[in-house]
């Protein structure tokens, strides 16, 4: 897939004049600026259920009834997470009385099921790909037919905003031998987090590819920390065969306005970069140090199309390690590829 301004690199011959180890450094980090070139709307009122991979610590009870009602009332927060990450808004509200209330954290109310069920409908309408996150604080019966939940959720309606966090109390009631939920009542935590500052990378979020006679080059680009940080994994195969691999964190440091990134190669290598924004994308400051100690440096480009979100192009410039000057890197160019790329091999 060609696009103007961005030409694919003949890996073959840049292996050829650099050795093989290199050219795989040089397909690994044209953005992380060669780490080893010598060697190498608002969240409806949501009762927060624990997430799915999320384990709560609750005090423990002293009889065996109040340990099987606790089971009881987790078990239907893991059911909640399942049906809201399901977008299933009938069976949310069915863990509801029949005159259950939510109130979200801006007052509003909704009572009964049909209101609540009403009201997640239009929230996965506007959002389809919501998924929510929970975190139980405790579970307390004043009576054996009533208990308080305390706990957390985290929602997050797209890639591109930063998720929502909510404290809530629910409160369950036993009906007929079955806990269902009478009331809860919600109010919004600050979550701080620097994805403003990085938003205008959020494209590069998925996965990459590219390939060239018998090397491939893979980049995986994730959101960490509260979407304060990405996270691009990546790897190198020459003739199927993994040649390099590693880590790299783009963040926002707070001192200098600038976005900077920490970068991490299977050899051993690390550096470190600031970004700037230029007319036809990025430009990459890098400075490092190689496996053995030597300083290395370089000049990198990120070159995007404007308004193209499936491509991209890369290249290094100004390479030196330690006094020697090096061969630049021409540009290289990555794809979007939609299946879930292979992870990188451990080294």
């Amino acid at each position: 897939m060609r696009r103007p301004g961005l030409t694919r690199t003949n890996y073959s011959r840049i292996s050829r004049r650099m050795t093989l180890a290199a050219a795989g450094v040089v397909l690994v980090t044209c953005v992380s600026a060669a780490q080893n070139p010598a060697s190498k709307e608002a969240a409806p009122p949501a009762k927060s259920p624990a997430p799915e991979t999320a384990t709560a610590t609750a005090p423990a009870k002293t009889s065996a009834p109040e340990t099987s009602n606790e089971a009881a009332i987790r078990a239907t927060a893991d059911a909640f997470v399942k049906a809201f990450n399901a977008r299933d808004a009938k069976t949310i509200a069915n863990f509801f009385t029949a005159n259950g209330t939510i109130i979200d954290q801006e007052g509003n109310l909704f009572k009964g099921r049909k209101a609540i069920e009403e009201q997640y409908d239009a929230f996965f309408k506007a959002h389809p790909t919501a998924r929510v996150q929970l975190s139980i604080k405790s579970i307390d019966f004043p009576n054996p037919t009533t208990a308080l939940e305390d706990g957390m959720t985290q929602v997050e309606t797209n890639g591109n905003e930063p998720p929502v966090g909510n404290r809530y109390m629910a409160l369950h009631v036993q009906e007929d031998g079955k806990w269902l939920m009478a009331s809860v009542r919600e109010a919004q935590l600050p979550m701080a987090s620097n994805f403003a500052h990085l938003q205008e990378l959020a494209w590069l979020v998925g996965n990459w590819e590219s390939k060239s006679n018998n090397t491939v080059a893979r980049w995986q680009y994730r959101w960490i920390a509260n979407k304060s940080f990405l996270q691009r994994d990546f790897s190198v195969h020459v003739d199927g065969f993994p040649m390099s691999s590693g880590v790299q964190i783009v963040g926002w440091n707070p001192r200098t306005d600038r976005i900077v990134s920490w970068s991490f190669d299977s050899s051993g290598g690390y550096g470190m970069a600031t970004w700037s924004a230029r007319p036809e994308g990025w430009g990459i400051d890098w400075t490092g140090v190689t496996a053995d100690g030597m300083f290395t440096e370089s000049k990198d480009h990120l070159i995007r199309v404007p308004g193209e979100n499936n491509v991209f192009g890369c290249r290094s410039v100004d390479r030196k390690l330690g006094e020697m000057k090096i061969p630049d890197i021409p540009e290289v160019v990555f794809d979007r590829i939609t299946q879930k790329a292979p992870a990188p091999p451990a080294k």
